[in-house]
């Protein structure tokens, strides 16, 4: 589906009417437009290929799903690669949205399969910084990727809240949790954290390009907002791969309890079949049926095997709370 956005030099936001109308307004380089296709169909991208004399390739790049994000450039626009990003917020699983970027010297085309909220975002934030800045496409560019880049920060906030509050339960003896589900839920919270990872370093290199390359498409002035995206996207990786190594340390960690658990059981379970052992050797030495046994046949032989076995039993009951196995 195609929702057409077109925007006067006046920082007016229209509807067009007809997609044929495109070749039209692009061809007057004072309006500026942006397409956003929304799960397109092969027909629809025919049809922008015909109107925008897109490239093949550049083509099939839109209908790729799972790139890397990048910036390829071809003969009078650039493509780039985006990525949005959402948390299911029952699981902690980073759900991603690939958005390919069209962007020439008065347009810019959005390709996505599906809905995305940062961008009727950066509508609102394109005509403001329109009025501010400037009103060229660069403009255009620098509103969509920091409403995409502004998603990770509550998203990234949630997981470090998260990662904290599983790194502190791991040492809670009241926490009733098994500690198997801490182990699925941190290697299910880093998987996540690897794959924002993944994200926003090709991100930040698509910015540096954008950054440091010199661009017909837009000017000096606009190009200097896009360092601060770049800034964003350092702060997110860096914080990931710092809370990445904690839950690596936190994971050890719980294994650690885990294993420590098991010891404090063994040694119990140890301490008390020896105290039944010593029980035992009275009731199987007494439990022969030899004629020549003394104590078989005396008044007192069964209180004081008892009272034997009892005696040894706290004795040893002593020496191993001392010693903590209890």
């Amino acid at each position: 589906m195609i929702k057409q956005f077109y925007c006067t030099k006046g920082n007016q936001l229209i509807h067009l009417d007809k997609v044929e109308e495109i070749s039209d307004l692009i061809s007057d380089k004072e309006n500026l437009l942006w397409i956003d296709l929304n799960n397109p169909s092969p027909q629809e991208m025919q049809l922008l290929a015909e109107e925008f004399k897109f490239h093949p390739l550049a083509i099939e790049d839109a209908g790729r799903q799972h790139q890397r994000p990048k910036v390829d450039e071809y003969e009078g626009y650039y493509l780039v690669v985006f990525y949005s990003v959402r948390l299911d917020p029952d699981k902690y699983v980073v759900q991603t949205e690939e958005i390919t970027i069209f962007m020439g010297k008065n347009y810019l085309v959005t390709v996505h399969d599906q809905e995305v909220p940062a961008l009727a975002e950066a509508g609102r934030r394109w005509q403001s910084n329109s009025a501010n800045i400037e009103h060229d496409v660069g403009v255009l560019l620098y509103s969509l990727l920091d409403s995409l880049v502004d998603e990770y920060f509550p998203l990234l906030d949630k997981m470090v809240d998260r990662s904290d509050e599983l790194e502190t339960n791991i040492f809670d003896p009241e926490n009733p949790k098994d500690q198997r589900d801490y182990i699925a839920t941190m290697l299910e919270l880093k998987r996540s954290l690897l794959l924002l990872r993944r994200i926003a370093g090709p991100e930040r290199d698509v910015l540096n390009i954008l950054t440091r390359r010199d661009s017909p498409i837009f000017s000096e002035r606009t190009r200097v907002y896009f360092q601060d995206i770049y800034d964003n996207l350092v702060r997110v990786a860096d914080t990931v791969d710092s809370y990445r190594d904690i839950l690596s340390s936190a994971v050890d960690a719980n294994l650690s309890v885990i294993s420590n658990d098991l010891n404090k059981v063994m040694r119990t379970l140890t301490a008390t079949s020896i105290i039944l052992m010593s029980s035992t050797l009275i009731v199987g030495v007494y439990g022969m049926n030899f004629d020549n046994m003394p104590e078989l046949h005396w008044q007192y032989g069964y209180p004081l095997a008892v009272l034997a076995m009892i005696l040894i039993a706290v004795v040893l009951y002593i020496f191993f709370k001392k010693r903590k196995w209890f």
